[in-house]
C-alpha cells in the first residue's frame, strides 16, 4: 500500500478540489493527492495504481464498489445516522479548519511519519526583530517584512509580546495559538508537520502563528526550549523564513537572539532612546553577547505620512517601500539606487 498517494472523491468538483488543495498544503506537497467526482472513476484509478488512503463524501460513496478497496477508507458523513463499519467516519459539515484537523488526526501513522521526512535544500533564515526602545513601530515593521518576504517565499511570523493585541488588529478570533504548538511539541513532536498548518493564521502572503494571550502562559519556557522548538519546526515544515517579533517579556530572549541569523533593531532620535540603546549594547558586550550586537542592523525609520490600519495593506505603503529596500539590500544583496 502506497501511503504517499491519497485519493479524494466528492460529487461537487469545487469541493473536491478545495479539499485536495487543503490536504496538499497540510502535508506540505509531499504526497500525490488525486481528485475524483465519481466512485467509478476512483475505483478504476485504485485498480491501476497503488493508493494508501481514500477520502470520500457520503453522497459519492458506493458501498458495493468501495467496501473491498485495498485502502484506508475515510468517509465524510453527511447524515449523522450513516454507518459504515469498514470506514472511518468524519462529519463533513464543519469548518475547513476543523475538517482538516479531523482528517489529519485519523490518517494512518505511516502518513504522519512520512510527512516529517522532507527534503530541504537549505536551512531557513531566522530574522529577529528586537529593540530596547518602545513604540518604535516594531510589530508593524515585522509584519511588513514578513508579508513582503511571503510574496516570494514561504514565511512564518511569531510574536512574543505580552498582551500583543494581535487578534484585535487582525480582526480575528484565534481558535489556537503558540501554547497549542508547545503542547504538540511536548507530546506529539512526530506530528508537528501536520499540526502547524492547522495553527497558523493567514494574513496576506504571510503565515502568522498566533501568540499566547499573555506571557504568563509560556513563562516556563526557557531559551533552550524555544530554540529546540524552532529547530523542530524547521524540520517539520518547508518555511524558508522565520520572523520573530521579540520582546523582553519572553523568557530566554537572549538565547533566541543568538539562534537568529540576523537581528533588526529600530531606534529613535531622542536622547532617552539613545541612552537606552547605548546601555543595551554596552550590557551585551560586557555579558559576552557581542555576537548578537555583531549581527544586528539598526534602522531609524523616517516619518511616514500614512501607515495603513489594515495589516494586509502594509506592503502598499511608504513603510512597505522602506522595508522592501531593506530586504533587497540586506537579504538579497541588491543595491537600492537612491533609496
Amino acid at each position: 500500500m502506497n501511503y504517499r498517494t491519497i485519493a479524494v472523491c466528492d460529487l461537487d468538483s469545487n469541493y473536491a478540489l478545495n479539499l485536495s488543495g487543503a490536504l496538499d498544503q497540510a502535508l506540505y506537497g509531499q504526497f500525490n493527492i488525486t481528485t475524483f467526482t465519481s466512485s467509478s472513476a476512483l475505483c478504476e484509478y485504485v485498480a491501476a495504481h497503488d493508493v494508501g488512503t481514500a477520502i470520500i463524501s457520503e453522497s459519492a460513496y458506493d458501498s458495493d464498489l468501495m467496501q473491498a478497496l485495498p485502502v484506508t477508507l475515510i468517509l465524510l458523513r453527511e447524515n449523522p445516522d450513516f454507518v459504515e463499519e469498514k470506514a472511518i467516519l468524519i462529519n463533513r459539515f464543519q469548518s475547513r479548519e476543523d475538517l482538516m484537523e479531523s482528517v489529519l488526526k485519523v490518517l494512518p501513522d505511516s502518513v504522519h511519519d512520512s510527512s516529517v521526512q522532507r527534503l530541504r535544500s537549505c536551512p531557513w533564515k531566522v530574522i529577529g526583530i528586537y529593540s530596547p526602545i518602545r513604540r518604535c513601530l516594531q510589530t508593524t515593521f515585522a509584519m511588513s517584512l514578513g508579508q513582503l518576504l511571503g510574496a516570494e517565499h514561504k514565511c512564518l511570523y511569531m510574536n512574543f509580546e505580552n498582551f500583543s493585541g494581535l487578534s484585535g488588529w487582525l480582526n480575528s478570533e484565534f481558535k489556537s495559538d503558540v501554547t497549542d504548538l508547545l503542547y504538540y511539541f511536548d507530546c506529539e513532536q512526530d506530528k508537528l508537520s501536520l499540526r502547524i498548518p492547522l495553527l497558523v493564521h493567514r494574513v496576506g502572503d504571510l503565515d502568522v502563528l498566533p501568540p499566547a494571550e499573555a506571557y504568563y502562559d509560556t513563562y516556563d519556557r526557557n531559551g533552550q526550549r524555544w530554540v529546540e522548538l524552532m529547530k523542530a519546526m524547521e524540520l517539520a515544515t518547508d518555511y524558508e523564513y522565520l520572523i520573530l517579533d521579540l520582546t523582553d517579556s519572553m523568557s530566554g530572549v537572549l538565547e533566541v537572539m543568538e539562534y537568529c541569523d540576523r537581528i533588526y533593531t529600530l531606534v529613535r532620535d531622542d536622547s532617552i532612546s539613545a541612552a537606552k540603546l547605548a546601555q543595551y549594547e554596552r550590557w551585551m558586550v560586557e555579558h559576552s553577547r557581542a555576537d548578537i550586537v555583531g549581527k544586528t542592523l539598526k534602522f531609524r525609520l523616517p516619518e511616514f505620512s500614512d501607515i495603513p490600519s489594515r495589516p494586509d495593506m502594509l506592503t502598499h505603503s511608504e513603510l512597505g517601500g522602506y522595508v522592501k529596500a531593506v530586504i533587497n539590500e540586506d537579504l538579497y544583496g541588491v543595491e537600492n539606487d537612491g533609496e
